[in-house]
């Protein structure tokens, strides 16, 4: 059986493999898209009944993993979470053998096999009726009615305390350098964490639009996010006597000498955050809040000099640039939203961090400023900007980046705040 199974996916490896995929006809694609899809969910539902066994046996232990799961993830190189899942549908399915049978069958997707089982084995009685549904509902119709299944069979306040149990949040570093979240808490809990993030990103989403800037939702709840994070990373003076303190959050950054004195790193040059993965120069310092920074200087294998760097301004400096600086101070922009403080030579060239070489920018020009080449140039006074002159002229040219410029000298900047 196994011989036919591993000769089935050499085959289907080596039909795959020969399938000119750029010359196939678009209704061809869609159909290769369905086949590819059937041959995804009997991977998935062998997988998940094998996996059941490997438990039921204890065949995972010896293997260095500290559970199932972990040996799982190991295993088949997928995510925790991934693996969390299907094992527990496979300890699910050990009770449900009519949901098993169609999950095998292919009449049931993994993610509908998840849905039924998650309800049937609460309500017993549910299954077929479950079962039925999913020939005839999307996932989601199909999750929300094992809600409801789920609800009706178990005690409200036993409920909530078992998804409360089982909360957690998880973050992984991707193969792309991408930091992901994944997270699980009660409802209630949620909605708090949605109210608290709502306003703010539909601020962001009239700034953006008004700008004509036009993304996801998604991602305007990301910014959302770290505008939170980045208000809650510092104290307000009203909480500390006006006098500003240092944040608990500490950032451990390896970065070499040279890339820190360049601003970039390039060859086999080091920089990044300890247990989070590398990171460009310039974002070491400008997506983390007001994180109190540990950099870890190296010089080859030497360790050169541990700098202690807080982020945080003096209250009186950082006072006087809001106040100068009520909005983004690139002409013709008008956000006042989640600006950030900037050195304009960069900290990396030996900018200073004074009254004089900070700036405040929107988040957009800043991102253009320190990774596009993008350059901020003080107006020479009186000088004409070609539309005629105005009462009160700009302060500042945008200068965009030159066509013959090097990549741009990534600045360091120990200022950002939301």
């Amino acid at each position: 059986m196994f011989d036919k199974l591993k000769n089935a996916v050499t085959h289907l490896r080596e039909v795959s493999s020969r399938i000119e995929i750029d010359v196939v006809a678009g209704k061809d694609a869609a159909e290769l898209v369905g086949i590819a899809d059937e041959i995804r969910r009997a991977g998935d539902s062998l997988r998940t009944v094998a996996v059941g066994q490997v438990e039921r046996t204890n065949s995972w232990r010896g293997e260095g993993a500290k559970s199932i799961t972990e040996w799982l993830a190991i295993e088949t190189d997928c995510p925790q979470y991934e693996a969390q899942a299907v094992v527990l549908l496979a300890a699910q399915l050990q009770h449900l053998p009519v949901t098993q049978a169609a999950l095998r069958s292919g009449v049931l997707s993994n993610a509908q096999a998840v849905e039924v089982a998650r309800g049937a084995i609460v309500a017993p009685n549910t299954e077929t009726q479950l079962l039925n549904l999913a020939k005839h509902v999307t996932v989601r119709d199909l999750r929300d009615a094992t809600s409801r299944v789920v609800a009706g069979a178990t005690d409200e306040a036993e409920r909530h305390r078992q998804v409360h149990k089982s909360r957690y949040f998880r973050s992984w570093t991707d193969f792309d350098g991408s930091f992901n979240v994944r997270g699980r808490m009660t409802a209630a809990n949620g909605a708090l964490v949605m109210a608290a993030l709502k306003p703010i990103q539909d601020e962001i989403f009239k700034v953006a639009r008004k700008s004509g800037v036009h993304e996801r939702p998604e991602a305007y709840a990301a910014d959302a996010l770290m505008v939170l994070c980045e208000k809650a990373s510092t104290k307000h003076s009203s909480e500390s006597g006006g006098k500003a303190t240092r944040p608990n959050a500490v950032m451990n950054i390896r970065i070499d000498i040279d890339a820190l004195k360049r601003g970039r790193t390039v060859g086999g040059e080091v920089c990044e955050i300890a247990g989070v993965g590398p990171i460009p120069v310039a974002t070491a310092t400008a997506y983390l809040g007001e994180a109190f920074l540990k950099l870890l200087i190296l010089d080859g294998t030497e360790i050169k000099t541990i700098a202690h760097m807080g982020r945080a301004l003096p209250a009186k400096l950082r006072t006087a640039i809001e106040e100068r600086d009520r909005l983004c101070q690139v002409p013709t922009c008008d956000v006042t939203l989640g600006l950030e403080i900037d050195h304009i030579v960069p900290f990396a060239e030996g900018g200073p961090t004074t009254f004089e070489n900070l700036v405040r920018l929107c988040k957009r020009h800043h991102l253009q400023k320190t990774h596009d080449g993008y350059r901020l140039l003080e107006r020479v006074p009186g000088a004409s900007s070609g539309v005629g002159e105005l009462a009160s002229e700009p302060r500042w040219e945008w200068r965009p980046p030159r066509c013959n410029d090097p990549a741009p000298d990534r600045d360091i900047d120990l200022s950002d705040t939301g």
